[in-house]
């Protein structure tokens, strides 16, 4: 096959695992939506516990990515909030 599957099918379950961040952080109740960043902060505690995680940029890209995973989960909240808020206006 290809030569780069492996990093295509990495690349392939880390959008799925994003999209179903957002969704769940839109439509799912409030600590469902709090999972994925969870498990990414266990993982990374793991990892550096393990001795697998070397000190420097792999700290830095590890907070930027808990980070990321926590800005989506603020702004659908507060996309959610709005929707329900635009909802009970109307009705």
């Amino acid at each position: 096959m290809f030569p780069n599957t492996a990093i295509l099918a990495v690349a392939a379950a880390v959008l799925v695992v994003l999209g179903l961040h957002w969704f769940v952080a839109r439509r799912g109740p409030l600590w469902l939506g709090a999972l994925v960043p969870a498990l990414w902060a266990v993982a990374v505690v793991v990892l550096i516990a393990q001795g697998r995680l070397d000190s420097g940029r792999p700290y830095v890209v590890s907070a930027a990515g808990l980070v990321l995973l926590l800005w989506m989960w603020a702004s659908a909240r507060q996309a959610r909030a709005k929707a329900e808020a635009a909802r009970s206006a109307t009705s």
